[in-house]
């Protein structure tokens, strides 16, 4: 079984990482109002970071998560493969309900009657924006990936790549920071209560009834 306190003092560097930005994150939204935050985060723009971030925000959205499940399928790491895609499903159901129970409006909305930078191109994926699925998407996968290898400097890069993609669904006027924060809580927390429950209960299981079947046939 996976000891709780192992697994943290293992991932320390990435957990670590979680744990401050989600801190930091929560003062920021504390002390700044809904559009003041949206709007400072907002503010700086350049036309080579407005084509890389139309980019690279799609590493928060389904089909990447999917392609990640189907190579690990096929290098038949499948303990890894089945907790991403349950992780990538659950953190996705709960963005759902939110985001049909609390209605947010998008930036662009909430911004009406006031001028914001705006990019072409952009495909809303509903209206409603609180909270994030793709920063959800993103967080849960990080997480896990963090968890399966042992390099700390990787992990700490998976970090990185969730942050960014979370910074730019703000940076492409898509979402408010609490959204984001809220999306990076869901993926972080989704991922844990997977990996902690896979290995404590489902693997643990079924590595019990495969002990159990052999002992049997011995006898």
């Amino acid at each position: 079984m996976k000891d709780i306190r192992k697994t943290f003092s293992l991932n320390w560097l990435y957990l670590s990482g979680v744990g401050l930005l989600l801190l930091s994150g929560l003062i920021f939204l504390l002390v700044t109002s809904k559009g003041q935050g949206f709007l400072y985060i907002n503010s700086f723009h350049t036309k080579p970071l407005d084509s890389f971030f139309i980019a690279y925000t799609n590493l928060g959205d389904g089909i990447f998560t999917i392609l990640i499940v189907l190579f690990l399928l096929a290098t038949r790491r499948f303990d890894y493969a089945w907790q991403i895609l349950a992780a990538f499903l659950i953190s996705g159901l709960i963005v759902q309900i939110l985001k049909n129970t609390v209605y947010s409006p998008r930036p662009r909305e909430f911004f009406a009657n006031q001028h914001i930078y705006l990019l072409d191109g952009i495909t809303l994926s509903g209206t409603s924006s609180f909270p994030s699925g793709h920063t959800a998407t993103i967080f849960a996968l990080a997480t896990l990936l963090s968890f399966f290898t042992r390099n700390k400097w990787i992990s700490l890069l998976y970090l990185l790549l969730a942050i960014s993609v979370g910074y730019s669904r703000i940076y492409l006027s898509q979402h408010f920071p609490l959204d984001v924060w809220t999306g990076a809580c869901i993926g972080v927390f989704t991922a844990l209560a997977v990996y902690f429950i896979y290995y404590n209960r489902i693997k643990h299981r079924l590595s019990k009834k495969i002990t159990d079947t052999k002992t049997a046939t011995i006898q």
